[in-house]
């Protein structure tokens, strides 16, 4: 009693051996991804295509070594063969990425199919693919990228025309039993001469004498459609990716459709085909000879109500669905960092900012000056914008009161009060993320006022060195006169600026330190945190309670002066530090100033130009500095009123306390109607 597998192989073998001859088989292509493949997919989804469901042309590789795979790599994305790999043959194909799973789901897979059938017949009917034999072995890929995960979903298609059916009139033979050794050599100095589009289908003439001719696909469609008798025999020649003695490989499918659809006065005859298996080197010892003719029924296949497509690719239990791929597991852990913090700030740019620069956000270099609670905020936030370059300046230590506050530090931390805050705020960074280039300076700021500060030169010259080498400086110190040396020195380099300050319930954020053109007065400078003072900083730190000592301040404050003021910076940046007050960027408003109350949940943004007397930016002060710099410093640090002096705050001071403003009453007017129209009079 025959078993079932028994049974479906005479049921096979009946289907096979019909009135036409044994029916032939061709082994299907299979495909092979480098993962390299998938990070292009990624790239060109996030940069180009976005939301756009295009078809993207590719260009895959195969070879006739008994190997039945289309091959791609990061390299198929070019739209130029890689001469690299002339040692293969190529498969034209496009790729098609869908926005959503469900999308790639549920789309209809036969009318997938059919479209991409109707493209390669297109080509068939019009003559370019005997021009160009590379497009006859076509694919298409539909895939979904999941981009948070790295897992790709994709199934290929080798689109082929399902009719007409084809047979074998006799069984396959060894090449080696028709040729000769001169004619392989003939046979493979004529390979080499091709160009290698045109090397995976062409055609062979050989003599009575022995002698061969190697010629194009179009060439050899020319002898055939002349129909001449001739004393010669003619080869249609493919390379043969199969590794199956009696089954010839996906392309010569293909290729026999075209060939008939052109030649439509040889379907009654047999084609002579040389399956071309082997290389160049082996002189293709192992090839094979077909000999093919049509199914009786020859018109079924070439009529438009009998055109149908087969190609989709099977998995490896031999059903017809999709593959994936999981790249997590097998990348790089820092990689997939890199890749999954850019991932949030590319989506930006696919609907709300399509011409948000954020290469010119990564390259930036920021200094932060203070590493305490805003300035932990601040680092934060610039690594969420994609910052890479980060160096902080502090001298304090990390104390118990600190971890809760500033998001940078740990309890461990704490421990002996030994850990310094720019080193381990460094530290943290690189742990967050490890592509981070963060660095600590611990060093104190010299300060107007403090006579300690008189002969710190290395720490002022180190400090003009750290602004001059950065793009953008953020002040957040935690007093008043720390801020007025990095002002100056932001002023003097042309550098932004953006200063937070806060106060119990309120915070102030503002840029300053570039100059901006003006279209209305060519140059102008907005006004700096100095700039609406009147008083220069003197000594601060001296006599303070401990609520002076400490920044007392409602807790969220520092999250928002902190976040607004690296929004402020991506803003501005974005116009390439050239944003007069209230311009316009791709991502709104940039204002000069905000100034935000939580008492009762306001915020206002004013302006204030740069004030010609201010005791850090003005053209004096800068001056000053530059042509008596260790006298000008001496005596901003043994004098806190020097810079008022210098500015000329003093006087105007003066002049303000020797106004009298007297005030009129009813007795001190004789007549009434003039009394009517008084006004206060000032005299000096």
């Amino acid at each position: 009693m025959s078993t079932s597998s028994e049974t479906a192989n005479i049921i096979e073998n009946m289907d096979n051996l019909v009135g036409d001859g044994t029916l032939l088989r061709f082994q299907p292509f299979s495909s092979c991804l480098d993962p390299n493949f998938w990070f292009k997919v990624c790239q060109l989804k996030l940069d180009v295509d976005k939301l756009e469901e295009v078809h993207r042309s590719l260009i895959g590789y195969y070879d006739s070594k008994s190997s039945p795979f289309v091959s791609l790599d990061c390299s198929s994305f070019n739209q130029e063969v890689n001469y690299e790999t002339s040692s293969k043959y190529i498969a034209h194909g496009h790729c098609l990425n869908k926005n959503t799973i469900d999308s790639f789901k549920n789309c209809d897979k036969n009318e997938l199919l059919k479209e991409f059938g109707e493209r390669m017949l297109n080509d068939f009917r019009s003559g370019k693919a005997i021009e160009d034999p590379s497009i006859i072995p076509v694919f298409d890929i539909l895939m979904y990228s999941d981009l948070k995960k790295f897992i790709f979903y994709y199934w290929f298609a080798f689109p082929s025309l399902a009719n007409p059916k084809y047979y074998l009139t006799d069984t396959p033979t060894i090449l080696k039993n028709t040729f000769s050794a001169a004619q392989f050599d003939l046979l493979v100095s004529g390979f080499q001469n091709l160009n290698i589009n045109q090397r995976g289908f062409f055609g062979v003439v050989s003599t009575d004498d022995g002698n061969l001719k190697v010629m194009t696909l179009k060439q050899y469609i020319d002898v055939l459609q002349n129909n001449v008798e001739n004393d010669f025999t003619n080869y249609l020649v493919f390379a043969d990716p199969s590794d199956l003695l009696n089954n010839p490989g996906w392309p010569l499918r293909n290729l026999l459709y075209l060939i008939l659809l052109h030649c439509p006065s040889i379907r009654n005859s047999v084609l002579r085909v040389i399956a071309l298996r082997g290389s160049p080197t082996s002189k293709f010892s192992t090839s094979m000879l077909f000999n093919i003719k049509l199914s009786s029924n020859i018109e079924m296949g070439f009529q438009p109500d009998d055109i149908a497509f087969v190609g989709w690719e099977k998995n490896s239990k031999g059903i017809f669905c999709p593959k994936y791929v999981d790249l997590s597991k097998t990348m790089d852990s820092k990689k997939q960092a890199r890749e999954s913090v850019d991932l949030n700030l590319k989506l930006m740019k696919w609907r709300i900012a399509p011409d948000l620069n954020l290469d010119v956000i990564a390259q930036s270099k920021c200094l932060i000056i203070g590493a305490g609670t805003l300035g932990c905020c601040i680092a934060r936030n610039l690594m969420s914008w994609g910052v890479r370059n980060i160096t902080f300046i502090d001298s304090g230590k990390v104390s118990y009161s600190n971890p809760v506050r500033q998001s940078l530090y740990k309890h461990a931390h704490c421990i002996n009060a030994n850990t310094y805050k720019a080193t381990a705020a460094a530290e943290a960074l690189r742990e967050i993320y490890p592509e981070i280039n963060s660095k600590g300076v611990v060093m104190s700021i010299p300060m107007p006022g403090h006579a300690a500060n008189i002969d710190d030169h290395e720490n002022i010259n180190l400090l003009s060195e750290l602004i001059e080498n950065h793009d953008v400086i953020f002040l957040v110190t935690d007093s008043r006169e720390s801020r007025w040396l990095p002002t100056m020195l932001s002023t003097l380099h042309n550098k932004l600026a953006i200063t937070a300050a806060l106060g119990f319930d309120s915070y102030l954020v503002l840029r300053h330190g570039v100059v901006v053109q003006d279209v209305s007065t060519n140059e102008k400078k907005l006004g700096c945190y100095f700039c609406n003072d009147v008083t220069a900083p003197g000594n601060s730190l001296v006599d303070r309670t401990l609520d002076q000592q400490c920044t007392v301040t409602r807790p969220g404050v520092s999250s928002i002066a902190g976040a607004l003021a690296v929004e402020l910076f991506v803003s501005c940046i974005q116009l390439k530090y050239n944003a007069p007050a209230n311009a316009t960027s791709c991502l709104g408003v940039i204002p000069h100033s905000i100034r935000g109350f939580l008492c009762d949940f306001q915020q206002i943004m004013p302006c204030t130009p740069s004030f010609f007397q201010c005791i850090a930016c003005s053209l004096k002060v800068v001056n000053d500095f530059l042509n008596n710099r260790e006298e000008f410093l001496l005596n901003v640090f043994r004098n806190p009123n020097y810079l008022e002096d210098l500015t000329g705050l003093t006087d105007l001071k003066n002049k303000f306390e020797n106004i009298q403003i007297l005030e009129l009453n009813d007795s001190d007017v004789e007549d009434s109607e003039t009394y009517n129209d008084q006004t206060v009079t000032a005299i000096d």
